[in-house]
């Protein structure tokens, strides 16, 4: 195995893994580590099997099964989430998967099943890259905040936009996807910092004046949205692309030139997993 190095400051490719060989823990804690190093990476997965993204994604935390309406079901293994542009499944905006849960994805990996010739990329930017980018007098004043993600946010971003989705809004509050999460975290491997706060969840941040808190976060997002923070994946057909969520934020591109699908399976953490900054 070989891991090349293939962006500035995230993102790295997994070469020489034998799908067809199986997967041993060697192999496994080889993936880790890169990952951990490199935030993204990908690998030529083209012969792996549906019950080795189960066995390679159980290495990173416990497996979800999808605990929303928003994508398709896999017909045999109920960890495996469907993502197909044809469906109109899009993310196309800045987010972190899940953030409405109290112990949201951990690592998200993503299987190319039908990747289109053009367009259909994934971007991401470090979460823990826009954490050290920021002086050390606004660290200290972010450290120990709070702020809400809700799933219903989703919906009514969806609403502005002219959608009918009022009462998909009132169920999402009604499921209880709502949690509180502290604006910098503690990276459970690495202890690297990082920011949470993302486009699509995040709903405002608690406990100062709403005129304060929408203007940091407003500067927040903007600011971790800098091209030097940024990497961009270009798929390939089989490709498994996995990401740390406690180091990325990731945007999917909705330019692609015919359909694109690919099954993804999540990594949920534990309620000790996470560590926030001013947390006991």
């Amino acid at each position: 195995m070989h891991v090349r190095k293939v962006g500035t400051n995230i993102g790295a490719k997994i070469e020489g893994i034998d799908f067809g060989a199986g997967l041993d823990d060697a192999t496994i804690e080889t993936i880790a580590e890169a990952l951990y190093a490199h935030q993204v990476v990908s690998i030529d997965g083209a012969d792996m099997s549906p019950e080795q993204h189960l066995q390679l994604a159980s290495r990173f935390g416990e497996l979800e099964e999808n605990k929303t309406d928003q994508f398709g079901d896999h017909p045999t293994v109920p960890q495996i989430t469907v993502i197909d542009s044809e469906a109109g499944h899009t993310a196309s905006m800045w987010h972190a998967d899940e953030t409405f849960l109290e112990n949201p994805p951990l690592v998200n990996l993503l299987h190319g099943k039908q990747i289109p010739p053009t367009g259909g990329d994934t971007a991401f930017v470090s979460t823990a890259l826009s954490y050290e980018g920021l002086s050390p007098k606004f660290q200290e004043l972010i450290d120990g905040l709070y702020a809400v993600h809700d799933y219903g946010s989703l919906y009514e971003l969806a609403w502005q936009r002219g959608r009918e989705m009022g009462p998909l809004v009132a169920d999402a509050l009604g499921k209880g996807l709502i949690h509180d999460h502290p604006l910098v975290r503690e990276h459970t491997v690495t202890g690297r910092k990082w920011l949470t706060v993302n486009t699509v969840y995040t709903r405002f941040i608690r406990g100062i004046e709403p005129l304060e808190a929408q203007m940091l976060l407003d500067m927040l997002l903007r600011h971790m949205q800098k091209p030097e923070f940024a990497f961009r994946h270009h798929w390939s057909e089989g490709d498994l692309l996995i990401w740390d969520q406690q180091a990325v934020q990731h945007y999917a591109v909705n330019d692609a030139s015919e359909r694109r699908v690919v099954h993804r399976i999540a990594a949920l953490a534990t309620a000790d997993t996470y560590v926030g900054v001013g947390r006991e």
